[in-house]
């Protein structure tokens, strides 16, 4: 079976992965490969079996273009604690104005102003996916009680309860991740007439900016002054319209990026190649969510 990685990698990367299957793999050579490990970019050939991402998202992909006949696995999961990381980072340096002060003492000013707490808050937990379950477990840490919404529940102990409904997990919290794919049934899914039962104060979203809309969430935050959104995905990225809203705390789309996880998404991307060339495939992509 022939193996491609459609992005330019070390030799060192090459040698790593072709140990991992037991087969020579080669980058950037669609010809007559089976199977294509891609960030963004593939080719249809007539001997293309599988698509891998090392993305952990799909939505990027033009599932028009894939036939039928082509499995479609992403990498979920892959970048989940750094992304997770990310999300409490965004949260704590809300909470204690890290920002704000690091920004006043810089300057010049030095000034005390009282800060919150997360401690003893209900955060809300809208896709409890990999993302999801890693900061469940963080939240736990910080004392934090854990509510999440989520179609398929499964057994976690950072988890004190499970709700029925998006109205549900947003009404109770004190805090909101949004940590959902973008698919067909997730677009816009926060609308105005859930953050119209929001009571908390801050949402946190790592998933994607078009999961929520875009137009109900702007309105939502100038009504709620005392509200915040801490975002790392943004409307039409990167072609950013500014001026941001003050509320708003917004990083480029890096809660995945670090140097070190690189290596580590394209080997576990690898380790599901390996139990596709076993016979059971791991995440693989229900088309129909996209098309």
């Amino acid at each position: 079976m022939k193996v491609t990685i459609m992005t330019d990698v070390s030799q060192e990367v090459l040698d790593r992965c072709s140990r991992e299957l037991g087969t020579k793999v080669t980058k950037l050579d669609p010809k007559e490969a089976d199977v294509q490990i891609i960030y963004r970019n593939f080719e249809i050939t007539p001997s293309l079996k599988l698509i891998q991402t090392i993305s952990a998202g799909v939505d990027h992909l033009n599932f028009h273009k894939i036939p039928e006949n082509v499995l479609v696995c992403s990498n979920a999961g892959a970048f989940a604690e750094p992304v997770a990381e990310h999300a409490m980072a965004m949260l704590l340096s809300w909470k204690k104005k890290i920002c704000g002060f690091h920004n006043m003492t810089q300057s010049g000013v030095y000034r005390k102003e009282p800060v919150s707490t997360i401690l003893g808050k209900t955060v809300g937990i809208i896709g409890h996916g990999g993302i999801g379950r890693s900061f469940a477990r963080m939240a736990k840490g910080f004392g934090m009680r854990v509510i999440a919404y989520t179609r398929t529940p499964r057994e976690d102990t950072s988890v004190d309860r499970f709700v029925n409904s998006l109205e549900e997990v947003v009404s109770l919290s004190d805090i909101i991740l949004i940590s959902l794919p973008l698919t067909r049934q997730t677009r816009g899914i926060i609308n105005g007439k859930l953050l119209g039962n929001f009571r908390g104060d801050t949402i946190i979203n790592v998933g994607r900016a078009d999961v929520v809309n875009r137009q109900d969430m702007l309105a939502f935050l100038e009504n709620r002054p005392d509200a915040a959104y801490l975002t790392d995905v943004w409307w039409d990225e990167p072609n950013v319209k500014f001026p941001i809203p003050r509320n708003v705390m917004l990083t480029p789309h890096v809660g995945g990026i670090s140097k070190e996880l690189e290596g580590m998404a394209i080997m576990k991307a690898v380790e599901n190649v390996k139990r596709y060339m076993e016979g059971r495939p791991g995440n693989v992509v229900n088309r129909s969510e996209y098309l």
